[in-house]
């Protein structure tokens, strides 16, 4: 039981860190007009924006038109590391005494 949820736990941190990536391939097409206008750009778009999406309300929202900075890229991956670097470590300890 304990190995089936460290494959789970493992499975998750590695999705997080591919949609990680995922987000920076994101951030730096969205330099280059004609790469955020591709296939490609679109299709990232539709994963990533849902998520970002998230953290663009409220005071991030109004510090994007003050500004014309969109913090929004650096809060939703500062979000995705605590997780993957804290959540899931906690949820496995706990999981592990729970279980183990």
């Amino acid at each position: 039981m304990l190995t089936i949820i460290s494959y789970i736990l493992s499975a998750i941190n590695w999705l997080i860190w591919l949609y990680s990536i995922i987000m920076v391939i994101d951030a730096i097409l969205s330099w280059v007009p004609f790469l955020r206008d591709s296939a490609v750009g679109r299709i990232l778009n539709r994963i990533i924006d849902p998520y970002l999406n998230i953290f663009r309300k409220g005071p991030v929202q109004r510090f994007s038109y003050a500004t014309g900075l969109d913090l929004s890229f650096l809060l939703g991956l500062l979000v995705l590391y605590f997780v993957q670097d804290y959540a899931l470590n906690w949820i496995a300890n706990i999981l592990f005494r729970v279980l183990g």
